[in-house]
């Protein structure tokens, strides 16, 4: 898990340098270019937008297919009326679905294993929707993020389906303090596992879509996302293994 972090910061630190020095901007302390990697997780600028499901949320099979990276398959797909592709990270995990939700909705305690989340608490549960608070702790000249998020579950465990989808909640977001963060803009994704026939483990699929506004090139943006998510696939794999 430790090596995992390290890479992540890598990689965040490599897309800083590039940004601060290839975009025409305000300089250095611009905070939208460290929003590649923040607006990941799971997310600018100071109005919120209100995120639905979308048409890239449905289950299709016209998403690209883009490359392996280890047990990860990566996809993506163009999103209408936006310039930013969402991405789709596959895998087969060696454990059951009902395991991975348990991780996944863990909300409380996502510092512990999922890449720069600094704080992630649970603000209220109703049912299959959850409210959750978090935090995104990043490098040092750069300003954190904190947002809202509204989660809804749909679990299928008779049939061993189980989806987890997410977006902004853009009213609470938009009552955060701005003082020492920055409020996000645009972010949806989700999670949907299958039990495999023969019980051994789940296929799990997850994906995301964030437009991260300000002047972050499209293409620069979408390099340190498809890292991203292969992190977390392999962030969520590594713990539930472990809670087993």
């Amino acid at each position: 898990m430790a090596q995992m972090r390290i890479r992540s910061r890598q990689v965040v630190a490599v897309y800083i340098a590039v940004t601060m020095f290839g975009e025409q901007g305000s300089g250095m302390g611009y905070p939208q270019r460290i929003f590649v990697y923040a607006v990941l997780l799971a997310s600018c600028g100071p109005g919120i937008a209100a995120t639905g499901s979308g048409d890239w949320q449905q289950e299709s099979d016209d998403w690209e297919y883009l490359r392996r990276v280890g047990r990860v398959e990566l996809y993506r797909k163009p999103v209408a009326g936006s310039q930013f592709a969402a991405l789709q990270a596959r895998t087969r995990m060696e454990v059951p679905a009902a395991s991975v939700f348990r991780v996944i909705s863990d909300y409380d305690h996502f510092t512990e294993f999922v890449p720069a989340v600094g704080a992630s608490r649970v603000l209220a549960k109703a049912g299959t929707d959850t409210r959750v608070y978090q935090r995104l702790d990043l490098p040092m000249l750069f300003t954190d993020r904190h947002y809202v998020i509204r989660v809804t579950d749909s679990l299928d465990t008779a049939n061993g389906r189980i989806r987890v989808d997410w977006q902004l909640d853009a009213n609470q977001t938009s009552t955060l303090s701005t003082t020492d963060a920055v409020l996000p803009k645009t972010f949806t994704g989700f999670w949907n596992l299958t039990d495999t026939p023969d019980g051994s483990g789940c296929e799990a699929v997850y994906a995301i879509h964030v437009d991260p506004g300000g002047r972050l090139p499209a293409w620069l943006f979408t390099r340190a996302a498809e890292h991203y998510v292969t992190d977390v696939v392999a962030a969520v794999r590594e713990r539930a293994m472990m809670r087993e």
